[in-house]
C-alpha cells in the first residue's frame, strides 16, 4: 500500500513545481494573400522562378506495346526525332488544351515534384 499514497512523503513536497513560462500571444495574423503579395515584390520573381537549380536524370514510363507502336508510327512520319522527343511534344499539346486553373494546379505540382527530385539529388 506504501506505492499508492503518491502524497505522503514530506520530502516531496519539497520540491518546486515546473514553471510553463510566459504565455505565448499572437501579436499578428498572417493571411495567405499577404504571402503571395510579398512574394511577387521579391525582385518581381514568381514561385517558379524561384527554384534555381534542376536536375536532369534518366527515367522509364511504363507502356504497352500499343501506345509504343503509335509513338514510333508519328515519329516515322516525321512528328519527331526520337521517343523522348514525341511524348515531350504530346505532352506540351496536352498542356496548351488546359484552362488557365488547371495550368496553374500543373505548374505548381511541377514545381513540387522538380524541388522533390533535387532534394533527393541532393541527398545522394
Amino acid at each position: 500500500m506504501a506505492l499508492l499514497n503518491h502524497g505522503s512523503n514530506k520530502e516531496e513536497s519539497n520540491k518546486k513545481l515546473l514553471t510553463r513560462g510566459p504565455k505565448v500571444e499572437v501579436n499578428s495574423k498572417v493571411n495567405f494573400k499577404d504571402l503571395e503579395a510579398q512574394r511577387k515584390d521579391t525582385s518581381g520573381h514568381t514561385s517558379e522562378s524561384l527554384v534555381s537549380q534542376t536536375v536532369t536524370e534518366p527515367v522509364n514510363i511504363r507502356v504497352d506495346n500499343h501506345i509504343r507502336n503509335q509513338i514510333v508510327a508519328l515519329i516515322t512520319l516525321g512528328y519527331g526525332d526520337t521517343q523522348k522527343d514525341m511524348v515531350n511534344t504530346l505532352v506540351n499539346l496536352y498542356i496548351e488544351g488546359l484552362d488557365k486553373n488547371d495550368i496553374k494546379r500543373f505548374a505548381d505540382l511541377v514545381d513540387i515534384y522538380e524541388q522533390k527530385d533535387l532534394m533527393k539529388h541532393q541527398k545522394k
